[in-house]
């Protein structure tokens, strides 16, 4: 009895020993090199194209022993409390599931000691036109916006995972503020500090030039247009004259009726 027993226990410690080999099979299954354009577009800004950090985690070492299902875990919903957003579809993120686990394979496979398989794209600057009386160069910042701020706040400020910064910003020196909150983040948010000074990595002169860009960004004040509405299939014209004929129609047909009354 004691010998079945074991044997029962044995296979189905056995059975689950294989489901979670066939788990992390799958999870392993992902594509690096689609992984790899997914982290240059939304992971290397914070934690550098060789994942050894930047205002973000390193990422050539991990501690434990399913490292890549809480890799996945960690990437989907994010650390609260921490700079670490949720990117998963399902936390309101950009990636499906197959982006998490090609991501994944990318970290893995690439930062156990070889080479990137995906550069950073060189950026150019745009012709922007400057905010009067703000100082920086909002065209040299608008290259720093696309290599540190698109991935959270969209390329054209629109935002995503990082707020919208394509707004009007109250206060009489929205350029202070703005400095601020790029050189020192928010605390208690995913917005980390970008300052040298503050352990980031752009200078003082960076800082200012993103600033003017971003205020730059702010929409046209004016009173809009409204936009006419669609006419749909049939023309105004039409319309009238289809109106008129049932009109019509139904005069006469109240007429017939009344003098047959």
């Amino acid at each position: 009895m004691r010998t079945g027993l074991r044997w029962m226990v044995g296979s189905a410690l056995a059975l689950v020993a294989l489901m979670s080999v066939g788990a992390a099979y799958a999870h392993d299954s992902g594509d690096p090199e689609n992984g790899g354009r997914i982290f240059v577009e939304n992971c290397a800004v914070c934690h550098g194209v060789d994942g050894k950090g930047r205002v973000g985690a390193n990422l050539t070492d991990f501690p434990g022993i399913s490292i890549t299902a809480a890799l996945i875990e960690t990437i989907r919903a994010g650390l609260p409390g921490t700079r670490m957003p949720a990117w998963g579809e399902e936390n309101g993120g950009p990636l499906t599931e197959n982006d998490l686990e090609d991501l994944a394979a990318y970290i893995l496979v690439v930062f156990s000691g070889t080479e990137p398989l995906a550069p950073l794209p060189t950026y150019q600057p745009e012709p922007v036109t400057p905010v009067p009386g703000i100082p920086g160069d909002p065209g040299a910042g608008s290259v720093v916006y696309q290599a540190n701020c698109t991935a959270c706040h969209g390329a054209q400020g629109q935002g995503g995972i990082g707020g919208k910064l394509a707004k009007s910003w109250p206060g009489n020196q929205p350029m202070v503020y703005v400095q601020k909150v790029v050189g020192d983040g928010i605390a208690g948010s995913t917005m980390p500090a970008w300052l040298q000074a503050n352990g980031g990595p752009l200078r003082a002169a960076e800082v200012a030039d993103v600033s003017a860009y971003i205020l730059a960004l702010r929409p046209a004040t004016g009173i809009a247009t409204p936009a006419p509405a669609p006419e749909g299939p049939l023309t105004s014209g039409l319309s009238l004259a289809l109106l008129g004929v049932v009109v019509l129609l139904v005069a006469g047909a109240l007429l017939w009726y009344y003098r047959r009354a």
